[in-house]
């Protein structure tokens, strides 16, 4: 009875501090990763935020969309590098157990080399399940907010665009062109070009003039001058109305900055029934109120739709070859060539993770192999592993 109670003892000792060794991994891991994936991502988002800025300097929306659109941004970039500052995570925190000799402390309390990677096999089975819920759902969602923002906006800082002696197009069909401006904000010598149709084109000419604003909308209160509405078709029919004073209001048009969803930006279940539809059901096309739903669309919408679901399978494979590194003891001549080799292949499979999608098409057996390609090198790494484990044995 002694015997069993010392042995039951031992077991409870050994299971709690294998918890408290693996809690205190995965501590690492996770902030190591929270620092890394934040930082790339704050990095990336603010390049990409001064790339942006062109929304306020070309296209003349206010700070509050600009600052809207960047922020909800940032779901995306974060989403992209995941993948990579997984990996990172991993390979780093495996190094710096085995440079510290922390890594003992698994051998030394029972923990085999295949308990860890199996460990690692679980945490990142995890962190796949997250992934896809968040490129499935909440990149989308996000991508479609920002873009709602420029769709709804308003040409907030048009008054400030406007440059003596230059021609403005940033609304769309709309060009203007002024000679002079004053100090109150009065233009001189003013020309406007306005595409009213595919067949009317109108010039306005105006010796003065100025921007007033009325109920959140912008007008432009013209004097002295004449409109010419022009035929495209037949430039003899023009006609010319001479006016002493007019109003123009430009709040009508809208700026040249793409509104209409990119792929990336529609709902999952939008993409999924277009694929339903080419690959399986009638082939026939049709059109939704953002989304035209073609052969060329449904394939695009495949490989949108295995970046946001089978590429996120991807970690599992990277963290199995970042575990790779527990078997190549620091002692060996070979550990820096051997981690060398190991981080190679962790780059490989990102890299490939990026462009798997890419090979996909019309053909629906050929999609479903490069569906494939990420749970074939998956078993392809642990049977490699368990290998290395017998040969550790």
């Amino acid at each position: 009875k002694y015997s069993i109670g010392c042995s039951l003892y031992v077991s409870k000792k050994k299971i709690s501090m294998e918890k408290i060794i693996f809690r205190k991994f995965f501590y690492d891991l996770l902030t190591f990763f929270l620092i890394v994936s934040l930082s790339l991502t704050l990095i990336i988002w603010i390049i990409q935020s001064v790339n942006y800025l062109d929304l306020i300097s070309n296209d003349g929306h206010g700070f509050k969309v600009y600052f809207s659109f960047i922020s909800l941004n940032f779901p995306k970039i974060y989403s992209r590098i995941i993948i990579f500052s997984y990996f990172i995570s991993i390979f780093f925190v495996i190094q710096k157990y085995q440079l510290n000799n922390e890594i003992l402390i698994f051998w030394t309390n029972g923990i085999s080399k295949l308990n860890v990677v199996n460990f690692l096999v679980k945490l990142s089975l995890i962190f796949t399940i997250f992934q896809i819920f968040f490129v499935y759902s909440v990149v989308p969602k996000s991508q479609d907010f920002s873009r709602d923002f420029i769709r709804t906006s308003n040409i907030d800082l048009f008054t400030s665009l406007i440059s003596e002696k230059k021609f403005i197009d940033t609304l769309k069909d709309f060009t203007i062109f002024v000679e002079d401006i004053d100090d109150n904000g009065n233009f001189k010598n003013i020309y406007i070009k306005d595409s009213l149709n595919t067949d009317i084109t109108q010039v306005i000419t105006a010796t003065s003039g100025k921007i007033v604003e009325k109920n959140s909308n912008k007008y432009l209160n013209l004097k002295y001058g004449q409109i010419l509405d022009v035929s495209n078709n037949d430039l003899e029919e023009t006609k010319i109305i001479k006016f002493t004073e007019t109003t123009f209001n430009i709040s009508k048009f809208k700026t040249k900055t793409t509104t209409f969803p990119k792929i990336q930006e529609l709902k999952s279940s939008i993409l999924l029934s277009c694929i339903e539809n080419f690959f399986i059901g009638n082939k026939n096309n049709y059109t939704l109120v953002n989304f035209q739903c073609s052969l060329n669309s449904s394939i695009k919408s495949a490989k949108e739709i295995f970046n946001r679901s089978i590429k996120q399978l991807y970690l599992l494979v990277i963290a199995l070859v970042a575990s790779i590194l527990i078997y190549s003891n620091i002692k060996n001549p070979n550990y820096i060539f051997n981690r060398i080799v190991i981080f190679s292949c962790g780059l490989f499979f990102i890299i490939f993770s990026e462009l798997n999608s890419e090979f996909i098409d019309s053909s629906a057996l050929k999609s479903i192999v490069i569906t494939l390609f990420p749970v074939i090198f998956f078993l392809l790494t642990y049977f490699y592993i368990l290998n290395l484990n017998k040969k550790n044995l």
